[in-house]
């Protein structure tokens, strides 16, 4: 094609602001990450696809987690608003497990930089005030051994909680989950619940003897049977409130299709 320019992997730009390199920087509506230090309004390449490791504030990531760029401070962070309400914008998802080694920083309030995957196509998704929320999105959540283990008492977090004033609409669960060497056993039926309720976005659970299996399994949830009142303002998470498991160190992966929808 006589038209192709490039890949669009590397764009360029004139810089903003000062810039290190591998430092992160927004023009306009599109986050790169420099690949050299540069000062104010020099010419700047800038890599607007690939995994890298960021700054960060004090927030805290779970793998799949969306991740926002606070242009004012320099930093990645979990909200989509500055303290003063200015939109932050959208850059990618926290791409945090390593399944051969420890994973990746960006889980702690104490960690200095979040693994994040761009995403080019998050161009101009500042904020929910310029996207329709109301669009099925996607989250994926990764379970350890050690989450399975605990969630009877401490139950994982899956969706973080939506703006005041709107709900978190849940269209489908799926629940892949991996066995390993060592069985779980005891247990009791896993959901999902609304943070701090006893509502539940699905029909049935996944059994504990599916978690207690020697065998992986691809567990799809239903939707709810009956009329349900999603809680405003109230994240999602995953749970099993009837006992603990015990013994095993199999993992699983969730994955969550929503909408928010901001009531009137």
């Amino acid at each position: 094609m006589q038209n192709f320019v490039h890949r669009g992997e590397t764009l360029d730009f004139l810089a903003p602001y000062n810039v290190n390199g591998g430092g992160g920087f927004k023009v306009g509506n599109i986050f790169a990450v420099a690949v050299e230090t540069v000062l104010s309004g020099a010419a700047l390449a800038g890599m607007v696809q690939g995994v890298f490791d960021l700054a960060k504030d004090t927030s805290t990531f779970n793998e799949g987690d969306k991740v926002y760029w606070n242009d004012a401070l320099g930093q990645c962070t979990s909200s989509r608003t500055t303290a003063a309400g200015v939109a932050n914008l959208e850059i990618g998802y926290a791409s945090l497990t390593n399944p051969s080694g420890t994973n990746a920083l960006g889980g702690g309030s104490g960690d200095a930089t979040v693994r994040v995957r761009l995403t080019p196509t998050s161009f101009a998704l500042i904020g929910s005030s310029d996207i329709d929320p109301g669009l099925l999105q996607k989250a994926t959540v990764a379970l350890s051994a050690a989450n399975i283990l605990a969630m009877n008492g401490t139950p994982v977090p899956i969706l973080p909680a939506p703006a005041a004033g709107q709900v978190l609409v849940i269209d489908q669960i799926v629940v892949q989950f991996k066995a390993g060497s060592t069985q779980f056993a005891s247990g009791g039926a896993v959901t999902f619940q609304y943070h701090g309720t006893s509502v539940n976005p699905h029909a049935g659970n996944v059994p504990a003897a599916t978690i207690n299996s020697a065998s992986s399994s691809n567990n799809v949830l239903a939707p709810p049977s009956a009329v349900i009142q999603p809680p405003t303002a109230t994240g999602l998470e995953i749970t099993n409130g009837t006992g603990a498991f015990t013994t095993g160190n199999g993992t699983a992966i969730v994955t969550v299709y929503y909408s928010i929808l901001t009531l009137g």
